[in-house]
């Protein structure tokens, strides 16, 4: 490693230095399952977020805090129209319901138990955001574009989880989440947002923060989130989960 990398490393190093030593990103109880066809929507309650800015402060060029997100999961067998509703609660006051929820789709999941999980500070995810053109970035998290991150078992920038960016929604406005291109805002700022994508089959993950940009200047109190997942195949995938049905019940009457 030359001087300029080291420096590089060093100064990623200390714009991390600040992150909590918890909170890796984790799924545990926000896994909503694999959709094989036919289900009902599903909701996840009283989850929380921790402060009002970190889905906004991932728009930025130094990029955001994972921690500052919740990460969730889900499975598709078949291509669907998948529809993601968040929305803030105070959960009998025991959190904070002002929160402007929004959330970022990516294919690809972190790592999972029994392996070590993935965080900001990981060495293999500073030596990775080290290696990035621009300015010294304060987390790994990107809400609009692909992103990736390691564990403390990391060694290689092979063994980095990927993030690959299908769509965002955000509650509010510009007045709250900034002015960085390409934000889809609800232009409503009323604690609820919701947004319907087209993916393929695969493995997915949600991360849900707050959209409020100015809010790092507030602390990072928790904020309650609820989030709903409605899957709807598409017709062909549809057609063929009838197919498959009908061919299984032929053989079963055979």
């Amino acid at each position: 490693m030359n001087q300029i990398s080291s420096l590089l490393v060093i100064s990623a190093s200390l714009a991390l230095s600040a992150l909590p030593s918890i909170a890796h990103v984790s799924y545990t109880g926000r896994n909503f399952g694999t959709f094989s066809g036919g289900e009902s929507p599903v909701i996840i309650s009283n989850q929380t977020v921790s402060g009002s800015y970190g889905w906004a402060d991932g728009t930025d060029a130094d990029f955001g805090d994972s921690h500052r997100l919740r990460a969730f999961r889900f499975s598709l067998s078949y291509d669907a129209s998948v529809t993601v509703t968040a929305s803030a609660t105070s959960n009998g006051g025991l959190l904070l319901g002002d929160l402007l929820p929004a959330f970022s789709i990516y294919s690809g999941l972190a790592h999972l138990p029994p392996a070590a999980l993935d965080h900001d500070g990981a060495p293999i995810s500073v030596s990775y955001l080290a290696s990035l053109p621009g300015v010294p970035r304060e987390g790994a998290f990107v809400a609009t574009a692909d992103w990736k991150m390691g564990s403390d078992s990391g060694t290689t920038f092979a063994d980095l989880s990927s993030f690959t960016y299908r769509g965002h929604a955000a509650d509010g406005s510009s007045a709250n989440y900034g002015n960085a291109p390409g934000i889809l805002g609800d232009n409503l700022a009323d604690g609820f947002v919701t947004g319907s994508f087209f993916l393929p089959a695969g493995d997915y993950s949600i991360f849900v923060g707050g959209a409020f940009y100015d809010g790092q200047s507030s602390g990072t109190a928790n904020r309650g989130v609820n989030v709903t997942l409605s899957v709807v195949p598409e017709p062909a995938a549809a057609s063929l989960v009838l197919l498959s049905a009908g061919l299984i019940l032929r053989r079963r009457r055979a």
